[in-house]
C-alpha cells in the first residue's frame, strides 16, 4: 500500500451548527511543525461546507464523501511525500490551490455505494 516514501495525513471530519440552525462539515489536518508525528495539534482547516445542511447526518455523510474525494487509494489512506508542507490556506469545497506543476489527474473511480459507515443518503 504505502511505498515508505509518504506518510499518512492526520484528517478529521467534524461537523459545526450554524447560527440559523443547519449544519456544516468542516476538514481539519493535524499539523506536525516540529516534525513529531505523534504530535496532534494544531489542526488546521482544509475544507467546508459551501452550504449548511438541514441535518446533522446529511452534513456528516457529505463531510465523509468529501474526506474521501482527497484520498487517491482508499486502502491506503491519504498521503503526502515525507517532507511535504501543505498549503496553509482554508479551503471551500470545490476550490483548489493553484498547482505547483502540471500533472496528470489521478482516474477516478467510480463510487462504491460507501460513506464510511454512515451509509447512502436517502
Amino acid at each position: 500500500m504505502s511505498t515508505g516514501q509518504d506518510v499518512l495525513r492526520r484528517i478529521a471530519v467534524h461537523v459545526e451548527e450554524t447560527p440559523s440552525g443547519g449544519f456544516e462539515w468542516v476538514l481539519s489536518e493535524a499539523g506536525d511543525d516540529d516534525g513529531d508525528e505523534a504530535d496532534e495539534g494544531p489542526w488546521r482547516s482544509l475544507k467546508r461546507a459551501r452550504k449548511a445542511a438541514d441535518t446533522y447526518k446529511a452534513s456528516m455523510a457529505d463531510g465523509l464523501l468529501a474526506l474521501q474525494s482527497l484520498i487517491d487509494d482508499l486502502d491506503a489512506g491519504p498521503r503526502k511525500p515525507t517532507g511535504s508542507d501543505p498549503d496553509s490556506k482554508a479551503l471551500r469545497a470545490g476550490k483548489h490551490p493553484a498547482r505547483k506543476a502540471a500533472k496528470p489527474e489521478p482516474e477516478k473511480r467510480p463510487a462504491t455505494g460507501s460513506a464510511f459507515g454512515f451509509g447512502l443518503m436517502k
